[in-house]
């Protein structure tokens, strides 16, 4: 498990509702020494306490764990079409150019 991209994605979504560590941890039931572990990757919480700290911060499990799972592409998958779909033709078909592009210089490497 990347600890270290797990702690970095709880710290992101806390920083996002605007609290400190000390009411993020108040409100998880845990310490603000433990959530400081826990966003420094330097501990890896039980799950019983990483879904207390999810449904806190309403962050969504696939979203903090895509780095550690062998299937996280996929969320960043659903990530990059939400954000060709906020885009106009011509720049979609650019951006969907520019990733064709960047897929097969890949596999020729």
């Amino acid at each position: 498990m990347d600890s270290k991209s797990l702690g970095k994605k709880l710290k992101s979504y806390r920083a996002k509702c605007g609290w400190s560590m000390e009411e993020c941890a108040e409100q998880a039931g845990i310490t603000p020494r433990y959530l400081a572990d826990i966003e420094r990757g330097d501990k890896v919480p039980k799950l019983e306490t990483f879904i207390r700290i999810l449904n806190v911060l309403s962050a969504s499990s696939d979203d903090v764990l895509q780095d550690s799972l062998v299937i996280g592409y996929e969320s960043k998958s659903n990530d990059i079409i939400k954000k060709l779909k906020s885009l106009d033709v011509t720049r979609r078909k650019q951006a969907l150019n520019i990733f064709d592009s960047v897929i097969s210089s890949l596999e020729n490497d």
